[in-house]
């Protein structure tokens, strides 16, 4: 998949720009707070109608301005079309297709980013890496995303029946109808989560070992709040799950929370046996990231039969010239690639890449 074309009007820092792009490789330079990492914010908004780096769209709005539009000339395996996305202060999302109004965004335009933010994977919360194999799995399959909302909307409402004051059979009455839709979705999730973290592990072990020249390994650990160990047949999942809801009745209700399922999961990271969390130099733990963002790109062209676009901020001044190498040699594979930095036009040519170089200041990317 690639962009040949993208409009920007009022995101960020960006008051209206259009840029063409190159098939293969796209570099953008400028000194900092530019605009650089804001273009690769708009693509990756594209994707999916978020931003990677807040959850409120209001922020993406130029200052001063009440709305802002991104739109691009894509190149699917579904064919080519525009799609265009606009936001309104007041919320208002529109999405389009060759100029339709469209009720969600086409799911065959995919990006993986990394960026230099990506460090909270591993040292920051459960969370950040429960977002991350949801984002992964939701790029390729549509009913995991589906799973995930319709999951934790009866969590909520599982949580809420939990925090009321009732009468006990009343209360176990109203549980018990939340917990099998909570032990369905939630065991859907988990089988799907497994799956994708067996796919990861593999990959990312064999592409952080060619990173570093076979001297090191990872290893990727699901840890689920079940202790499912080994478990990962559906059903079992599932009477694993109802048995452990059963288990912890009394606590939940003293706690007046759900203690157990998907949202209570973590996804631990070794390198070479210990914890990268713990243990991991900064340059390891940056070189990990990669590893797995690498491995994503192969497991969206094995699932949907074409390489995502691949967002890499400032990303070459973060690796030392072996692993700009093999980073290299991974985007010749024909991966439309955008690449943000500060390095000159003389560390581009020890990169040994044709390339397509743009540089931006203030908000005006000119070839």
């Amino acid at each position: 998949m690639q962009i040949k074309r993208l409009k920007i009007i009022n995101f960020r820092n960006y008051v209206k720009n259009v840029v063409d792009f190159d098939s293969n490789i796209n570099i953008f330079l400028g000194h900092n707070a530019q605009g650089k990492t804001n273009l690769l914010e708009a693509i990756y908004y594209l994707s999916g109608g978020k931003s990677n780096r807040t959850f409120k769209d209001q922020e993406l709005i130029r200052w001063d301005q009440t709305f802002f539009n991104i739109s691009a000339d894509l190149n699917t395996i579904n064919g080519n079309y525009n799609l265009m996305i606009m936001n309104s202060y007041e919320g208002r999302k529109k999405i389009k297709i060759n100029g339709l109004e469209q009720k969600k965004i086409p799911e065959d335009f995919k990006t993986v980013i990394f960026s230099p933010d990506d460090l909270t994977l591993i040292k920051g919360s459960p969370s950040g890496r429960r977002d991350f194999l949801d984002r992964e799995i939701s790029q390729i399959s549509s009913v995991y995303s589906k799973n995930l909302s319709d999951y934790y909307k009866i969590l909520r409402q599982r949580n809420k029946v939990l925090k009321l004051d009732m009468n006990w059979n009343k209360k176990e009455e109203n549980l018990s109808l939340w917990d099998e839709q909570l032990i369905h979705k939630g065991s859907l999730l988990l089988k799907k989560r497994l799956e994708m973290v067996h796919q990861i592990s593999i990959l990312s072990r064999l592409i952080y070992r060619r990173l570093t020249n076979n001297r090191e390994n990872i290893k990727l650990d699901y840890s689920s709040s079940l202790d499912l160990q080994d478990i990962s047949n559906i059903e079992e999942i599932k009477f694993f799950f109802s048995q452990q809801l059963k288990k912890l009745r009394n606590e939940e209700l003293r706690s007046r929370f759900t203690l157990i399922g998907p949202h209570r999961d973590d996804l631990n990271i070794f390198i070479d046996q210990k914890s990268a969390k713990n243990y991991a130099s900064q340059g390891q733990q940056r070189t990990c990231i990669l590893a797995l963002k690498l491995s994503i790109l192969e497991i969206v062209k094995g699932n949907c039969g074409e390489y995502p676009v691949l967002l890499l901020d400032d990303v070459f001044s973060e690796l030392d010239d072996s692993r700009k190498s093999f980073l290299v040699q991974e985007i010749k594979k024909g991966i439309q690639t955008f690449i943000t930095g500060t390095m000159n036009e003389q560390r581009l040519k020890n990169v040994n890449i044709p390339v397509k170089l743009f540089r931006i200041n203030q908000g005006d990317i000119k070839v």
